[in-house]
């Protein structure tokens, strides 16, 4: 897992077992204190980069069905909503995102 932390926000990148040239990206945050001010979809921006300087060629991450903003700021930045899933972990509906990386 690669985690990458700036003063405004979190995300972290892992390769899917097996197929090296697929990641998983998950844990996006940004801290309250830069809500509201862009800086998600800055984080978004340096995480393609971050994927892009990684060598995969296709990316995926899943958000729950009501976080409207993660949804927004993942529409923005061309990741396309894949698929919607009941989670029998924790009994939510998903959504399961994808983005082809493009150099």
């Amino acid at each position: 897992m690669s985690r990458h932390a700036y003063p405004f926000g979190v995300f972290c990148i892992d390769a899917i077992p097996n197929q090296p040239q697929v990641a998983h990206c998950h844990s996006f945050f940004i801290h309250d204190s830069h809500r509201g001010q862009g800086k998600a979809r800055l984080l978004k921006e340096i995480q393609k980069q971050q994927l892009r300087d990684l060598g995969y060629n296709f990316a995926t991450c899943t958000t729950a069905s009501d976080n409207h903003r993660q949804h927004r700021v993942l529409e923005r930045a061309g990741w396309e909503r894949l698929a919607d899933f009941h989670n029998s972990r924790d009994g939510a509906a998903t959504v399961l995102w994808g983005w082809e990386v493009q150099s």
